[in-house]
């Protein structure tokens, strides 16, 4: 049967030389529409089913020139008929450019053609036509199908191009999702729409700590191979409790649980992930040590309230995301973590129904926000999961006896002082250090940020560049965690510690 194809334009003239050119084939048909009227018509034919001359189209072409003098009026009438959906459409013009070839692709042109028809172009309409006629008829095959096997999903069965596709969709979803979720997306395609809902969470942030520094020393393909080790472990360990990625912030990650699929055990299985994400960093660190990488760090933050949770963009882009207070809370929550700690709201601890183990409670203030929120260190959890973090105790730390002063700089908000606090290095390991205030009322809170300038007793520099968190304060005795380190501070550290103790602490890092 030959193929109908709309050719759509004002020049009567051009036209009918379209309409010969087409029809020249023998396979194909053309039929001229030469105004909106005519288009309009021909259309309400088809939605009502009337018996027309005028039938179905395998393929549309419209001049350019008249869809533009009307301001695309017949174009957007199209698009609306439910009978013409699929149907595919192509604009012809009288002279290509790059502005007009985009302006046809944006309006929803699958090709382009120059007047008049080259063989080639000729022979394309036929194919497109072609291969249009080719899915409508195999799209009635599988609702036949579909009817007698009363079931959609005997069609995938039969159907290796369907199979085909949901594999690659398990494969797609699969690095987000876990394999239950990804079953009720398969099976709830309707759920792929913008929109979504307000829902008790629970919020999930994690960031490594020097990862940028050292990614300033790498090559960029052994940044992506460790980013790529680090998210792969911590991805796996998120959907393994249920969880469900939302993004991945440069070397950080935001996850929520007890979403798409509702969950009462949301923020155990949030507590469950985190642990086993502290406790996989061993297995990063193993690769960097491989590689003659400095260890990394890793920082989560864990906080649960309402939010809103659902596809968020436009038709031709969205994604899935949660938006509210809480997550802004959960990442100051997670900022002021150090390495190797889980930090988490009582917000969420009270929503928990098996045993947790925490300590060092504190209040911490968000930005934004007029109340303080309490959080306390995770250190295990009970019940099913039965889950400790490996590397609790810290690393041993050793007694200075030569005289070397840090100037704490502070850092408020990303603004580093310019007055330092001096204060003498006393205790030291890889990963803290104790120190004592010269000034014992000098303000210095914990859980604050300072860059560390450290210098011996004649006033030379022992190293810079470095950072860390204070983590416990008792008058002028101050204890602080460092967060990135510099070269010339791994060279002070091989001076002050025996190479034992160094080895041992990086495997712990």
């Amino acid at each position: 049967m030959e193929k109908i194809i709309w050719v759509i334009g004002n020049n009567r003239t051009e036209m009918i030389d379209a309409q010969r050119q087409i029809n020249s084939t023998g396979s194909m048909r053309a039929v001229c529409l030469l105004s909106f009227e005519a288009v309009e018509r021909a259309a309400i034919a088809q939605n009502k089913g009337e018996h027309s001359r005028i039938r179905t189209p395998s393929l549309i072409v419209m001049d350019y020139q008249m869809a533009v003098s009307e301001e695309f009026q017949s174009l957007s009438f199209l698009k609306k008929q439910e009978a013409l959906a699929g149907v595919p459409f192509f604009f012809m013009v009288d002279n290509r450019n790059r502005e007009i070839d985009e302006d046809c692709y944006q309006k929803g042109a699958m090709v382009v053609l120059r007047k008049p028809f080259s063989k080639a172009e000729i022979l394309r309409m036929e194919r497109t036509a072609w291969q249009h006629e080719v899915t409508k008829n195999y799209e009635k095959m599988l609702q036949k199908q579909a009817g007698d096997l009363q079931a959609a999903r005997e069609i995938v069965r039969l159907n290796e191009q369907l199979k085909a596709r949901n594999e690659l969709l398990h494969q797609i979803f699969g690095r987000y999702f876990s394999d239950e979720l990804v079953e009720v997306i398969m099976e709830h395609p309707e759920g792929a729409v913008i929109g979504g809902e307000k829902r008790e969470l629970t919020v999930l942030m994690s960031d490594l700590r020097g990862f940028t520094s050292l990614s300033e020393e790498l090559e960029p393909e052994e940044v992506t191979n460790l980013l790529n080790l680090y998210f792969e472990k911590m991805a796996d360990a998120i959907t393994q409790y249920h969880g469900t990625v939302i993004e991945l912030l440069g070397d950080g990650i935001l996850a929520v649980f007890g979403a798409p699929l509702s969950s009462r055990e949301q923020t155990e299985e949030a507590i469950a992930a985190a642990i086993t994400m502290q406790n996989r960093m061993g297995e990063v660190n193993a690769y960097c040590i491989k590689n003659k990488y400095s260890p990394l760090e890793m920082g989560i933050g864990i906080h649960r309230g309402e939010a809103f949770i659902g596809n968020v963009g436009s038709e031709k882009m969205m994604r899935y995301n949660v938006l509210g207070r809480i997550v802004n809370e959960c990442s100051r929550i997670e900022s002021y973590s150090v390495g190797g700690q889980i930090l988490i709201s009582n917000e969420s601890l009270t929503a928990l129904s098996c045993p947790v183990e925490i300590h060092n409670q504190m209040e911490i203030t968000a930005k934004g926000i007029q109340k303080t929120i309490t959080v306390s260190e995770v250190i295990g959890i009970g019940g099913t999961y039965q889950l400790m973090v490996a590397n609790v105790e810290f690393d041993v730390l050793s007694p200075v006896e030569d005289w070397i002063l840090f100037n704490l700089y502070p850092i408020e908000g990303k603004l580093i002082q310019e007055e330092p606090i001096p204060a003498r290095l006393t205790q030291f390991s890889c990963k803290r250090a104790v120190v004592e205030l010269e000034d014992f009322q000098a303000e210095l809170k914990v859980y604050s940020d300072v860059e560390i300038f450290a210098a011996g007793k004649d006033g030379k520099a022992v190293f810079t560049g470095v950072y860390a968190k204070v983590v416990k304060r008792q008058f002028d005795r101050v204890t602080l965690h460092f967060t990135h380190v510099s070269r010339s501070f791994q060279s002070f550290s091989g001076r002050f510690l025996p190479e034992e103790e160094r080895s041992q602490n990086l495997k712990q890092g």
